[in-house]
């Protein structure tokens, strides 16, 4: 089983980031795009700004989840640091639980959310915000995978490389 869940773990990552670079290049295409045909052709295209913020939301969503794996959000450890032990590793588990509380009531009602807005529409595309809420019970499933994971793989305890790399 452990090996199941690191294997699947490592897949649904690998999938995120090619999703997140192609995301981030289509943001920065239909940008470019919206630029030259509001200020060159003067017929600005009224979807651009909508198909941004919804891949923007993605983004920042499951991009949130592959930090999460990596240990590489932002925290003030020093305190941490200074625990030596069992007291470490209890301190450890205390602030991941209430990482997971969090992540569990984010995925219930985001789940919610979405599901209730499924037959609305929003904007110039027509489609449903649902597109919108969607990324957060999708990034909250793929953090609780990455929570049990650092159950039955140690070395997913500690931080996998840096900012900077993808």
């Amino acid at each position: 089983m452990p090996a199941l869940i690191r294997t699947l773990s490592h897949w649904v990552t690998e999938v995120a980031k090619l999703f997140l670079g192609a995301w981030i290049a289509a943001i920065v295409l239909i940008t470019l795009a919206a630029v030259w045909w509001r200020y060159v052709l003067n017929s600005p295209i009224a979807w651009i700004e909508q198909v941004s913020n919804i891949l923007f939301i993605w983004v920042t969503f499951v991009g949130a989840a592959v930090l999460y794996r990596q240990k590489l959000h932002i925290g003030v450890d020093m305190f941490i640091e200074m625990l030596k032990g069992r007291a470490r590793t209890v301190i450890f588990w205390v602030i991941e639980l209430l990482n997971l509380s969090f992540i569990v009531v984010l995925f219930i009602y985001g789940l919610k959310l979405s599901i209730d807005v499924l037959p609305n529409t929003y904007g110039a595309l027509d489609i449903s915000p649902a597109v919108f809420y969607f990324a957060a019970p999708v990034s909250c499933g793929m953090m609780m995978l990455y929570f049990v994971e650092k159950i039955v793989d140690p070395s997913k305890r500690r931080p996998e490389g840096s900012v900077g790399d993808f």
